[in-house]
């Protein structure tokens, strides 16, 4: 075996995923010949072995908890920001609403002519006596 192919396969030969037996057989017999290939070999295992203690990460059992408790306060924000801006539009559409159905459905009402002539007459001085006159007048 050459230093070639045995590069190439030489990470499934340090994780025992090559399919064959023989080919596993040959690499390790080139390993021991060739210190170049070994070299490699021990780099790669070094490299390897960091991985796998990067990849055992411990997961925080509360993660998810932490998580949803998060969420839910963001929800809780929103709706505590728009709740009262929907209520204060809501008061002002209402109280629009009521002074146009006010107006529609209220009118001044018209006076009828009885009622003009009634008010003008108690205003007329004319009829009604002077003040001064009732109190002058000695039958009082």
């Amino acid at each position: 075996m050459n230093c070639k192919s045995t590069e190439k396969k030489l990470i499934f030969f340090l994780e025992n995923n090559l399919p064959d037996h023989r080919e596993a057989e040959a690499i390790a017999s080139h390993l021991d010949l060739c210190p170049e290939c070994r070299k490699k070999m021990e780099y790669l295992r070094e490299t390897l072995s960091l991985l796998d203690k990067e990849k055992t990460v411990q997961v925080d059992p509360f993660l998810f908890t932490r998580i949803q408790g998060r969420l839910e306060y963001i929800g809780k924000e929103k709706s505590r920001i728009l709740k009262p801006l929907f209520i204060a539009a809501a008061l002002i559409v209402g109280l629009f609403s009521g002074i146009l159905l006010g107006q529609l459905t209220v009118r001044p009402s018209k006076p009828f002519s009885g009622q003009e002539y009634e008010i003008a007459y108690l205003f007329h001085d004319n009829q009604i006596e002077n003040m001064e006159n009732l109190l002058l007048e000695e039958d009082f």
